[in-house]
């Protein structure tokens, strides 16, 4: 079907690095636009944010994930969701 939006999930390690590198992008362009900002570290930090969100990722229950929207095959955005199976399923948009 033509225009029809598809998700797919980061796993490769590839995706998942192209995964954050998009991410760090908007929030640069569009979150933390100004340099001096002080939570600009933070976020485009792999010791810290990346980190963190990884350890949620990781974890066995209630994980969030890295997806892609994509159309026509072409990546047009991407989502955080952490799921949340332990409490009726409940879903929250990190990102």
């Amino acid at each position: 079907m033509k225009n029809q939006i598809t998700i797919r999930e980061a796993i490769t390690e590839a995706d998942v690095a192209t995964f954050w590198e998009q991410l760090r992008i908007y929030y640069k362009r569009d979150i933390f636009p100004d340099p001096e900002d002080k939570d600009r570290e933070y976020f485009l930090s792999d010791t810290e944010y990346r980190a963190h969100m990884q350890k949620i990722h990781d974890r066995p229950q209630d994980r969030c994930y890295y997806l892609f929207f994509q159309r026509d095959g072409q990546d047009i955005g991407f989502a955080m969701p952490v799921i949340f199976t332990t409490e009726d399923g409940k879903c929250f948009i990190m990102e």
